[in-house]
This record gives C-alpha cells, structure tokens and sequence, in this order.
C-alpha cells in the first residue's frame, strides 16, 4: 500500500486550504473595481472549495474498501461537487446579480491552487 486513507484526507484538506487563501487575495483585488465583484470572486471561489470539501468527504469517507465501490465514491464526490459548483454560479448570476467576470474568473484560480496543492510533495 502507497497511500494510507488518513494520508489522502490529509491531502484533501491541503487542497481546500490553498485555494481558499488564493480566492481571498483574488477577492481583495476585486475589491478595487468594486465589492460586488469581490463577493462575486469570494462566493464562486468559496464554492469551489466547498465542492472540494465535499468530494473529500464522500470519496474517502468510507474508509478501505473494494476497488469498486471506491472508484463509484471518487466518481460520486466529483459529481457532486460539480453540482454544487453549478448551482452556486446559478443563484449568484441569477438570483444575487453578481458580475460574472468575478464569478468565472475565480473558479480557474481556485482550481489551479487546488492543483498544485495536490502537487506538492
């Protein structure tokens, strides 16, 4: 075995921990065209970390198990935060008003962060 279960939860919490401070340095730069599109960088970066936290939790929740229903977790936890990430962006367009310049352009930030957090060693 490569990998413990608690080696890969800690990993997962690194990946929530970095994009959340780089959405924050984001929404403080959009700060500066104005405070909603700093709420707007703050809700969708947020909700890509919440999506994360939530793939985290339903992918390696379950402890060990067969290589099956592990992958049916993995693939579950992905849905699910892309859901959550859709619909956040829906109700902040929709329903909030928030400029999506600042709603799309943290969500490639986030995700970037989120990359190289899993790439670090």
């Amino acid at each position: 075995m490569l990998n413990s279960v608690d080696a890969g939860r800690r990993l997962m919490l690194r990946a929530a921990v970095y994009p959340l401070a780089a959405v924050v340095v984001l929404a403080l730069a959009f700060l500066f065209v104005g405070p909603k599109h700093a709420l707007g960088a703050l809700v969708s970066g947020l909700a890509v970390v919440a999506g994360t936290a939530l793939a985290a939790w339903v992918g390696l929740g379950g402890g060990v198990q067969a290589a099956g229903s592990a992958m049916v977790r993995l693939f579950l936890g992905f849905v699910l935060k892309i859901v959550l990430i859709v619909a956040v962006l829906g109700m902040a367009f929709f329903w909030w008003r928030l400029p999506p310049l600042a709603l799309l352009a943290a969500i490639p930030v986030a995700l970037m962060f989120q990359v190289l957090a899993l790439a670090r060693r």
